[in-house]
């Protein structure tokens, strides 16, 4: 007999069940990687691997609305990635502006809402325009808020937070955490329950330094283009299993 023989399978919609029975994370931010790594697995460019990250984006988005996540931030297109090769760089700006577009139907069905986290003004005109548009288009949905955070950096966050704190001439006696919080991009947005890092690589990359400072951290040896459903569900069982103590016994 084979041992694989010995092996219980496991259906999904009954996986779904199992974790819909525990406690499902409000917010979950996602570190978007290994698109590069996964397409030099395969003899493909770059841009086809971000191509199909974009597939799992999608993937996440419906996923996270079939488990009743009410916060979801990816992050798309750190401050950093301006350092890449130019080609790369224009692709990808070209590509966020065409997913936007295809994706509009599916965000207004679902009654997603869309908020860019992040500095818009170095991005391209159009993008801009078309991100102000489903901005404002979806500002009343409430199945599922979704927040891209694109040219975003959390340093370059918390700088700019600390700069307004200043101009608005708050005397230092009213600063304070909750205060803090009202400057940042993610302002209104609860902090994030649950990280979850793909690709096998184990640090933060300048995101949301501030706010996950007691989220439950989820790392995953999977390339972010094959990023499904299973996956998700990996994350949230192992947040499950987590006692949130927040420095208590």
């Amino acid at each position: 007999m084979n041992s694989d023989d010995n092996l219980v399978v496991i259906d999904a919609d009954e996986r779904i069940k199992s974790v819909l029975k525990g406690k499902i994370p409000k917010h979950i931010a996602v570190i978007m990687d290994g698109n590069g790594r996964w397409a030099k697995e395969r003899n493909k460019t770059r841009i086809e691997g971000h191509k199909e990250g974009t597939v799992s984006a999608r993937k996440i988005i419906e996923n996270s609305l079939k488990l009743g996540v009410k916060y979801l931030t990816l992050y798309t297109f750190s401050s950093e990635n301006w350092k890449r090769p130019v080609l790369e760089v224009n692709k990808l700006m070209e590509m966020l502006y065409e997913n936007l577009i295809s994706q509009r139907d599916m965000l207004i069905e679902n009654k997603v809402r869309l908020k860019i986290l992040g500095e818009k003004s170095r991005l391209p005109k159009k993008l801009r325009n078309e991100i102000d548009s489903i901005e404002e288009l979806s500002s009343g949905f409430k199945n599922i808020q979704v927040n891209l955070a694109l040219n975003y950096g959390s340093r370059g966050e918390i700088v700019e937070a600390i700069k307004n704190i200043i101009s608005d001439g708050i005397s230092e006696k009213k600063i304070n955490e909750k205060l803090i919080s009202k400057y940042l991009y993610t302002r209104d947005i609860p902090d994030p329950d649950l990280l979850i890092r793909t690709s096998g690589e184990y640090r933060i990359s300048n995101f949301l330094l501030y706010q996950i400072a007691y989220s439950e951290f989820y790392f995953t040896d999977v390339f972010w283009p094959d990023f499904r459903m299973d996956s998700l569900l990996d994350g949230i069982i192992e947040f499950q299993k987590r006692k949130r103590r927040y420095g208590a016994i």
